[in-house]
């Protein structure tokens, strides 16, 4: 079985130390800004180049050795995203910076504002009729070619208190079964939460466990790689890291059952 989604409070990422290539004159016409730098982690050199688009205002950064994103418990989308703000922010600390890319920074700041400012509300579950089955086929023929052979379920309702952690969701790789919790269900659950749950544990059969150094890896990098690409990805993790304490309060209103199973009880004889 896969280690399961599991809400804990988050720690912040180590880096490392860097180091950049020497600066060189740029002309006022150039279109793509690069560095070459150097990491420094736990005795280990990876080298690595950041790329900025000063026309679309566009940063990439990519480190060569792969093996770097193998020291964060968290997505390649989270890690990359972390990585490309602290690299951007030591360039402009430098004295030696080109001005045409200072501007460019005026410019991400200003704009990454009014992405804030219109940023749409999350749509909660009290809006929809939740099916896990059809959010499962949504999902996999959106993102797996409708590969993932699986059946999905809701887990117990075990309603207890003072929780300090719980899963999300589970996958039994031997029986091909997704279980998800039931505190999902709740009204003011964004259903991105849910779909990104959905996800995450289709994500355990597209990337199955590797054996790394001895030990048994469930979000090794092709796994949370796979897992950034989830449309809405982002909003969904913002809105578990504001609201996980929330989530393990004792559940007071009445959960409705999935659609599927209620009709198959009205089937019954």
């Amino acid at each position: 079985m896969g280690k399961p989604s599991t809400i804990t409070p988050k720690k912040s990422l180590r880096f490392g130390s860097f180091v950049f290539s020497p600066s060189r004159e740029v002309s006022k016409n150039i279109k793509v800004y690069s560095r070459l730098f150097r990491c420094r982690k736990d005795g280990f050199d990876y080298m690595g180049q950041i790329k900025i688009d000063l026309q679309n205002f566009v940063i990439k950064v990519e480190v060569f050795n792969k093996n770097y994103f193998d020291y964060f418990n968290s997505s390649l989308n989270n890690v990359t995203l972390a990585l490309k703000k602290l690299l951007f922010t030591k360039l402009l600390l430098e004295k030696s910076v080109p001005e045409i890319l200072r501007e460019t920074a005026f410019s991400l700041l200003k704009n990454n504002a009014i992405e804030r400012k219109q940023s749409p509300t999350l749509d909660l579950i009290k809006d929809h009729k939740v099916n896990l089955k059809e959010i499962f086929d949504k999902l996999n023929t959106k993102y797996f070619k409708s590969e993932i052979k699986a059946t999905i379920k809701w887990g117990k309702k075990v309603n207890k208190k003072n929780l300090t952690s719980f899963r999300f969701g589970s996958y039994d790789a031997k029986k091909q079964l997704i279980r998800i919790h039931p505190r999902l269900q709740q009204d003011f659950v964004p259903i991105s939460v849910l779909e990104l749950t959905v996800y995450h544990e289709m994500c355990h059969q597209w990337a199955p466990m590797k054996r790394e150094r001895g030990m048994w890896i469930a979000h090794h990098p092709q796994f949370k790689e796979k897992e950034s690409e989830y449309s809405f990805y982002n909003e969904a993790r913002s809105w578990e890291k504001e609201n996980w304490k929330k989530l393990m309060r004792p559940i007071r209103k009445k959960i409705i059952p999935d659609k599927v199973s209620t009709l198959s009880k009205k089937m019954r004889p």
